[in-house]
C-alpha cells in the first residue's frame, strides 16, 4: 500500500466533511479540472456521510462549491472495486498476480453501463492502487 499524501487543501476539505457529516473520512481525492471532490470513508459509514435524501451532500456542495462525491472502502480489493462503480455492476472481478508480484485487476460490465464505467476507471485506477498496489485496472 503506498503512502497517501494530503494538502492542507486536502486536510480542509475533509475537516469540513467530517464536520457537517460525523463520518470518518479515510481519505479525500480533489479533480480540479471537474471541480469535484471524492471522500472516502470507513467501511459502514456512507450512509452517515450522505445522510438522509443526501442532505450532508447538498450542505457540502453548498459549502465548497465543488460536486461531491462518498465512496465507501472496504478492506477486500473486489467489494472496494464495487463500492467505487457503484451504481454500475459489475459483472465479473478477478485479481491476476505475475511472479514478479505486480497484480492487475480485470473487471467486467455489461455493455450499456460501459461509458458509466470508464468515467469512474481513472478514480478505480488510482484509488487501487494506493490502497492495494495494484499495477492495473482492465475494464472489459
Amino acid at each position: 500500500m503506498g503512502r497517501i499524501r494530503l494538502t492542507n487543501e486536502d486536510i480542509g476539505f475533509i475537516t469540513i466533511f467530517e464536520g457537517i457529516t460525523g463520518a470518518t473520512v479515510k481519505d479525500c481525492i480533489y479533480d480540479k479540472e471537474k471541480e469535484k471532490i471524492t471522500f472516502i470513508v470507513s467501511e459502514g459509514q456512507a450512509g452517515i456521510a450522505i445522510g438522509r435524501g443526501g442532505i450532508n451532500i447538498k450542505k457540502l456542495e453548498d459549502k465548497l462549491k465543488k460536486k461531491i462525491e462518498v465512496l465507501e472502502f472496504s478492506k477486500d480489493p473486489l467489494k472496494f472495486l464495487a463500492n467505487i462503480f457503484r451504481p454500475v455492476q459489475i459483472k465479473n472481478a478477478y485479481i491476476s498476480e505475475k511472479s514478479n508480484g505486480e497484480k492487475t485487476l480485470y473487471a467486467s460490465v455489461s455493455k450499456d453501463r460501459l461509458g458509466m464505467a470508464k468515467s469512474k476507471a481513472k478514480i478505480a485506477k488510482e484509488l487501487l492502487k494506493r490502497y492495494f498496489d495494484f499495477q492495473e485496472v482492465i475494464l472489459q
